[in-house]
Order: C-alpha cells, then sequence, then structure tokens
C-alpha cells in the first residue's frame, strides 16, 4: 500500500509539470493585457541557450591544486554569468539578448502563473527539473595526463588506465554538469601498458562510457555540438604526435553537418584536440611545423584538407575550438575567421603546461539566433570574490586572506545574425563587479622567441612569379614565396625555407632550416623545378630534391615507436660492447698472470 501511494504522489507531480509546459497560449495573450506585468521581462525565450566551458589539455600534475582552483573558477564563472535569452526577433531591431539574472528569476516565481508566458514558464520548469547549471555543459579537448617520458604507472600518467581514471574523477567534480571529451595525442601514448592504439584508445573510451571516439550533443533546440578524437598514435608513419582522424570519423561528421543544414537553422560547435589546416590560428614551428603535427591529419596530404572544405561549403558550422598548442588567448591569431567559422584557440589551466605563465579555459554563452559570446578564464588573474556563491570545494584566497576567483574577460562575439565576428576592447567582466579588463594583444620577449608560422599573403610584396636564379636575401625579415612547377608553394621565412600547403598557404614543415641556409643562397632554377642552395665561399651547390610523395618539407620527426626501438637495440649493443669488453679485460688479466707464472 505505501508503494500504490507514493506512485500515486509521483503520478499527480508529474501531470502538474506536464500542465505547466503545456499551458494554453492564451495565457500570453491575458499577459500581455495585464496592467501588472509591465516588471516582466518581453516574451525571450532560454530554450536555445546555453553554456559552455571548454577545458584545453588538462596535463594532470602531481599537485592538482591549481587544477582544482580552476575548477572553481569556471563553477564561479557559470554563476556569474547567467543564460541569454532571445527576442526571437529576427529582423534588425534594437531588441538585444536578455541576460537570466537571479532578480529576474525570482520577479518570475513570485508572479502568478497567469500573467507569465508559455517561454517563462518553461524557464521556471527547466530550472525546478533541470537545476541552477541544467543548461551548462564541459567539453574537455584531451590530453589528459602528464608527459609520459618515463611513465610510472602512476595517476596522471599521460594515456594509462589510471590516467582516465583520475581525470573522470576530476571531470565528474564539475558539480555535476554533463561532460565530453575528445581524445588528444597524448591519449595514446601509454606503450608500456597497450600493445595497440586500439587497445589504448578503448581504454580510454570504457573509462568514460563512450560507444565511440566521436560524440555528438544536442545542448538546444537547433545547437549541436560535434567532437573528433585522434585515434592513433603508435601506427603513426612519422610523427607519432600527429592528431590524426580515420575515414570513420571523417564520414560521420560529414553526414552530422549535412543532416543539421544552415538553412534549417541549425548551429554547430565543433571540437578537436588540434586546430584544422587553413584555420589561420597561431601555431609554433619549432614545436609543431617541424615536427609535422600542428593540424589535423597534418602529414596526410588526401585528407588533411576535407576538414576546412567542409566548413566553407557549411555556414552552419559557427565555431571550431581546439587545443594542442598550450597558447595563451592574448596572442595573435588565437580567434580566426574563416567563412562563417570563428577557429578558437584554447589555452591550459595547469601551471607546468603553460608556456608563458598564463593559465585560462574558454567560456561560451549562446543565444538562440543572436549571438555566441567567447570569454577567457583567466585563472592567473585573481579577483575578490564579493558575492557569496555556492561552490563546493576550496577556495583560494588572496594576499588579504579573502576569497578569490578568476577574472572573466570577453574576448569576442559572434554575430549569428550577420555572421561577423566582434572582437571586444573595453569590455566589463566578472559579472556585475567587472573589473574593467579589456582584450588586449601583448607581446612578451619568451612570445618573439617563438615562430608564427605565417601565412603568406598577395600583399606581402614579395610573391615572386618569375623565377630566375636567386629568390631573395636570406636574412631579410620579409615573407618571400613561390610556386614551384609542380605546384607545391615554398617560402623564405626568417631565415629559413618552408613549405605551404597549395589550397590554404597553412605551413606544412620545415624544408632548409636557418643553420642549414647559414651563409648560402636560395636558387630556383631549371624553369621553376629545381631548389638549390648555393655557398659562393666554398662554391658549393647542394640541391634540395622532394620527398618520395612530392613534398618538400622534412619529416624531421618519427614515430615514436620507431625511436623506442631503436632505443632498445642502440642499447642492447651497448650493453654487448660493455660485456665483451670487460670479458676481454677478464682474458688479459688471466693472460698476463699466466705469463708473470
Amino acid at each position: 500500500m505505501m508503494m500504490c501511494w507514493r506512485c500515486s504522489i509521483l503520478c499527480v507531480n508529474l501531470l502538474l509539470l506536464l500542465l505547466v509546459a503545456v499551458l494554453p497560449r492564451s495565457i500570453t495573450a491575458l499577459a500581455s493585457n495585464n496592467n501588472n506585468n509591465h516588471h516582466i521581462n518581453n516574451n525571450y525565450s532560454f530554450r536555445d541557450s546555453w553554456s559552455i566551458i571548454t577545458l584545453g589539455d588538462l596535463h594532470m600534475e602531481d599537485d592538482m591544486t591549481m587544477h582544482n582552483q580552476a575548477r572553481q573558477d569556471c563553477l564561479h564563472a557559470l554563476r556569474d554569468y547567467p543564460l541569454l535569452g532571445s527576442s526571437g526577433s529576427s529582423g534588425g531591431g534594437n531588441n538585444k539578448p536578455f541576460p537570466l539574472t537571479r532578480d529576474y528569476l525570482q520577479t518570475l516565481q513570485e508572479s502568478p502563473a497567469g500573467d507569465l508566458t508559455p517561454n517563462q514558464l518553461h524557464l521556471l520548469l527547466n530550472r525546478a527539473t533541470m537545476g541552477e547549471l541544467g543548461q551548462s555543459h564541459i567539453v574537455s579537448l584531451g590530453d589528459l595526463g602528464r608527459g609520459n617520458k618515463n611513465s610510472r604507472h602512476e595517476p596522471g600518467d599521460a594515456g594509462t588506465t589510471k590516467c582516465f581514471q583520475m581525470a573522470k574523477q576530476y571531470l565528474d567534480g564539475f558539480a555535476g554538469i554533463p561532460y565530453d571529451l575528445v581524445a588528444g595525442n597524448h591519449d595514446l601514448e601509454a606503450l608500456s601498458e597497450f600493445e595497440s592504439d586500439h587497445d589504448n584508445l578503448q581504454a580510454w573510451m570504457d573509462c568514460f562510457h563512450k560507444p565511440t571516439p566521436q560524440f555528438h550533443k544536442y545542448i538546444g533546440t537547433k545547437t549541436l555540438l560535434l567532437g573528433l578524437s585522434t585515434v592513433q598514435f603508435r601506427e603513426a608513419p612519422y610523427s607519432s604526435h600527429e592528431v590524426y582522424i580515420d575515414d570513420k570519423q571523417l564520414e560521420w561528421f560529414q553526414q552530422m553537418v549535412e543532416s543539421h543544414p544552415n538553412e534549417d537553422g541549425w548551429k554547430l560547435l565543433v571540437f578537436s584536440h588540434a586546430p584544422i589546416m587553413g584555420s589561420g590560428l597561431r601555431v609554433l614551428q619549432d614545436v609543431h611545423i617541424k615536427s609535422g603535427c600542428a593540424w589535423l591529419n597534418h602529414c596526410s596530404s588526401n585528407t588533411r584538407n576535407r576538414f576546412i572544405q567542409i566548413v566553407k561549403q557549411n555556414p552552419q558550422i559557427k565555431c571550431w575550438s581546439s587545443g594542442h598548442f598550450h597558447l595563451s588567448h592574448e596572442l595573435q591569431n588565437t580567434l580566426v575567421q574563416v567563412g562563417s567559422c570563428t577557429f578558437v584557440q584554447v589555452g591550459v589551466m595547469g601551471p607546468k603546461s603553460t608556456r608563458d605563465g598564463r593559465r585560462q579555459t574558454r567560456f561560451f554563452r549562446g543565444c538562440a539566433e543572436d549571438c555566441i559570446e567567447i570569454y577567457s578564464i583567466n585563472h592567473h588573474v585573481r579577483v575578490p570574490t564579493t558575492t557569496a556563491s555556492p561552490v563546493d570545494g576550496d577556495n583560494q584566497t588572496d594576499d588579504g586572506g579573502g576569497e578569490t576567483k578568476a577574472e572573466v574577460r570577453l574576448d569576442a562575439t559572434i554575430d549569428l545574425k550577420t555572421g561577423g565576428l566582434i572582437y571586444a576592447r573595453e569590455q566589463e567582466t566578472n559579472g556585475d563587479e567587472g573589473s574593467g579588463a579589456s582584450t588586449t594583444t601583448t607581446t612578451t620577449e619568451r612570445d618573439q622567441e617563438w615562430f608564427q608560422a605565417y601565412l603568406p599573403q598577395e600583399e606581402d610584396g614579395c610573391y615572386l612569379e618569375d623565377l630566375d636564379g636567386s629568390i631573395g636575401d636570406t636574412s631579410s625579415d620579409k615573407v618571400c614565396w613561390w610556386h614551384m612547377a609542380d605546384g607545391k608553394v615554398l617560402g623564405l621565412h626568417q631565415g629559413q625555407v618552408v613549405e605551404y600547403d597549395a589550397e590554404t598557404l597553412a605551413p606544412l614543415g620545415v624544408v632548409v632550416t636557418e643553420e642549414q641556409l647559414h651563409n648560402r643562397e636560395v636558387l630556383v632554377v631549371q624553369n621553376k623545378t629545381t631548389l638549390a642552395l648555393v655557398d659562393d665561399i666554398k662554391q658549393d651547390i647542394e640541391v634540395v630534391h622532394p620527398n618520395a610523395d612530392g613534398s618538400y618539407w622534412r619529416k624531421l620527426s618519427r614515430s615514436k615507436v620507431i625511436r623506442l626501438d631503436e632505443q632498445a637495440r642502440e642499447e642492447v649493443a651497448k650493453r654487448w660492447m660493455d660485456q665483451n669488453q670487460r670479458h676481454r679485460t677478464e682474458e688479459d688479466d688471466i693472460g698476463k698472470r699466466n705469463a708473470d707464472e
């Protein structure tokens, strides 16, 4: 009997919720005519409003204090920056997104149901059933563990089962907010635990209960998230750290994009560990270009351009987020728009994985057909917490002993009605408290040491059409670039020869390094068919031959598995030599003693 009574109560509650959700539209007319409704905003809809926290390379550490602090910073940001409601107006009027503040919610809760619009009733129902963070989502861009040079099989070691378990515990700690993730290159690096990439990837999928490496998630009525994961490390023909999307995922991605067309009002946000070729994002030459692992499918000439082609053909792809480079959000070209898609570089939160001391996370707010706002959560910049927020866990304190949180800064807004990317310059931050910080581009001494792989432009003034002999001064800062007879694009940049992708002009790799080019002149001869280096002092000429696949850039980074096998053979040979030397020494000693006797 007790169970029947409880079931009856449950059914009544469910019926009440359904009634609230489907109240007749006559309520809308009643609300518009009610004189007491002036304090309630227009019929704003939050049905396709959402917030996304996007975590860059996680790279967990033995001391997780700063990671835990960053997690609390993200929860603070979600609570300080409420959802944005859409007015539903498709015209060019003055209607702007309306923030879902606590005061507005309180007003709705205190108003008679007959005074509320269906959208407002839906909002209250959604908040009651899903909670304050119900329309929030977390996406992790992979590389969960620390570097795996000397795996200890301890929690945090990249690609290991213990690493995945530790990362799951960390992500589960985001106040129960649902999350998705993609695999990065380091997530398949547990060579001593797994024999194959398949087994390593399967362990990652099993830990996070993922049926496939990729993911899709609907977070609004017309908003879809898509994620792509790397699937190879040991089997990579060149750099093991190339982020490789297999054909199966690529076909799935194309189908998902085409089945959610722009004409139907869809907005697609894509996530991958590394960016795609043609995105225009800033990249490190010494780390990723030389190694052939900067872009998705960097070394796969037959598929690497498929991604940008899909983007250009499908304006419903509004945003593509990636990590991999560990670069901060202040540097140039960390937000780049190509067509209708904004490519977003996501930094890191860990103190050991940052390249310049900045620790950052990306935060997005979406509002139906109105806009997508892109923020930086600056974990390295602490501001006072002036309001008591219900955040679980320990909060770091500032020098004065008070509770602090990260500065939150608006970087740009994607205007979904015009398609434009609007960069913020002087936007207030941290909700109502605002610190008045602005989006700036800074260049530090260390930044200048990093090679920004430049994309050639027509306005460079140094595109060489008629090649005959010398193509330029190797000491010049000017970017000179040209097409070889076979269609390959080469350029002289910062004293080295770089090859560019012919379609996107994205940098592929280094052909001749600065050291190799020292005191030598670059010549293109024989009707654009031959690249040569000439040393006038030594009267020496070296021809730079293309690779077997027709490319010129040097694959300087080989598979880690191959390198480890070579190291193992070298170690065996070294031990044999040492043992043989000891054996010879012992024989010599015996022979000497016999001679003395």
